[in-house]
């Protein structure tokens, strides 16, 4: 596939004097540093066997999800990632579109979404192991870059069966929440729990004490506040990444239009969806430098600019 042209999104990082300049200089001129992470951004394939509704072309994504895989394979990458709703429906989709991602010659990271789980009740147990993915949320180190995945469906209406104890947990706390009219008390979205914001907060201290810059990425945005998709305890989240200065991009899909929001030094970049397209693509090379993290966006995702 022809590489389309792209809007490139600098984001200088705050906690490197100078970044500013710096950035400023590699949009202008190009930067001749070497990025230190290099890795592309994939956002809602919702792949189904089911007619097009509304903007969504569900069969469609299976070949712009190939297209995408070969231009990524002309990157030098590190790994791709995708960031929840690989399906829109059904468990027998999973067996058509994963096997597309086996032409990758680079490791594949994955979040999980809520349609993954719109599958029957004695199939939510096998989501997981059909996506390839051994835990529900994990990081990784990368040449100075720590990348945090969380799990944003672990509270939720949608991921276990009827009957099961977590289930009925995930309708009080949902019920709960619309009680306090919480703007993104919906029942496609979810939530961590607090063993998981425990586990995030000492992936932070780790990376504080390593040096690390961090890059968290998860299905569901936790920014711009008050927002009907945002994670259902967003507010902790944001509060959480408050605390620290080392926390560069936060990165999710979930919302298919995009959007963008910096709070505290931090860059909430939320990706498009790439099932909103009949012919045009959806997705993004991303490069983490030194003092700098830079987007390039190709299709659809082109059209998201922030100065």
């Amino acid at each position: 596939m022809r590489r389309r042209d792209f809007v490139r999104l600098v984001i200088p990082l705050p906690f490197v004097v100078g970044s500013a300049s710096r950035s400023e200089a590699a949009v202008d001129e190009g930067s001749s540093e070497q990025a230190m992470v290099s890795f592309g951004v994939i956002a809602d394939p919702q792949f189904a066997d089911k007619d097009t509704k509304g903007s969504r072309f569900y069969r469609k994504s299976l070949g712009k999800l190939k297209s995408a895989l070969t231009e990524l394979g002309q990157h030098e990458l590190d790994f791709v990632m995708t960031l929840g709703d690989v399906i829109d429906q059904d468990f027998k989709s999973f067996a058509q579109i994963m096997p597309v991602y086996e032409k990758l010659k680079v490791p594949h990271r994955l979040v999980l979404g809520n349609h993954d789980f719109d599958v029957a009740d004695k199939d939510k147990g096998k989501v997981m192991k059909a996506m390839g993915m051994d835990k529900a949320y994990y990081s990784e180190v990368r040449n100075g870059w720590r990348f945090v995945y969380l799990d944003g469906t672990e509270m939720s209406v949608f991921r276990y069966p009827e009957g099961s104890i977590l289930k009925k947990e995930s309708d009080g706390e949902l019920q709960r929440l619309r009680s306090e009219k919480v703007v993104q008390a919906q029942p496609w979205n979810g939530g961590i729990s607090v063993v998981q914001l425990a586990w995030l907060k000492g992936e932070l201290d780790a990376a504080k004490l390593a040096r690390e810059k961090v890059i968290i990425c998860n299905h569901y945005p936790v920014m711009p506040e008050a927002d009907a998709h945002n994670l259902w305890n967003a507010e902790a989240v944001v509060k959480m990444i408050d605390e620290y200065d080392h926390v560069a991009v936060y990165m999710n899909g979930h919302n298919h239009k995009g959007n963008y929001a910096k709070r505290n030094g931090t860059h909430y970049v939320n990706f498009k969806g790439m099932v909103e397209t009949e012919k045009e693509t959806s997705y993004a090379v991303v490069k983490c430098y030194t003092d700098h993290v830079e987007i390039e966006g190709f299709g659809a995702e082109m059209d998201r600019v922030v100065d």
